[in-house]
């Protein structure tokens, strides 16, 4: 954590910067590589997060640069995620149960992630226990909502957790 906050780089080069609401969040997330910029040179921080680039997000936070094929050998149950480009940060997140698929042998991985899904990950892949901690089953939503809350992890988000997450808020999540 301290050496993130001596990372001080503009996001200037961003030619939306002035759109960036968590600039801080969005430095430090992107000075690490856990979410870059857009081909064209923009962040795109209204754009939405798809539950594939979440998966690839947690990865890089908890083990860091590292390339997805690491993993590619790595046994799952998820029926759509061979061959798509983060097929290997998946499988790494389903190994360490910081995801678990939508509970139909799928993982819907271009389908955009809500907050509390990208709350689950992180909240998972910060150690906390899914099955202890009550984050599955009926109610897992609140009690997700409830332990993101009590962590800090939404701390100057202003958003419902049941919306889809955009780049910023994820960048800003994440940074949390």
């Amino acid at each position: 954590v301290m050496s993130m906050s001596l990372v001080t780089i503009s996001n200037a080069a961003f030619k939306d910067a002035d759109k960036i609401d968590h600039t801080e969040a969005v430095e430090v997330m992107s000075a690490l590589g856990v979410i870059n910029g857009m081909p064209d040179g923009s962040f795109a921080p209204a754009g939405n997060v798809t539950r594939a680039e979440m998966a690839k997000m947690i990865t890089i936070i908890m083990l860091g640069d590292i390339d997805a094929d690491a993993f590619k050998g790595t046994v799952t149950d998820l029926t759509d995620i061979n061959g798509h480009w983060a097929e290997g940060f998946i499988k790494y997140c389903y190994s360490q149960g910081v995801i678990a698929g939508r509970g139909d042998g799928t993982f819907a991985p271009n389908a955009n992630v809500t907050a509390v899904e990208a709350a689950k990950m992180l909240l998972v892949a910060l150690g906390y226990d899914a099955e202890l901690e009550s984050m599955i089953g009926s109610d897992w939503q609140v009690n997700v909502a409830k332990l993101a809350i009590s962590a800090g992890l939404t701390d100057g988000l202003n958003i419902a957790l049941s919306k889809v997450i955009t780049r910023d808020e994820a960048a800003k999540m994440a940074f949390n």
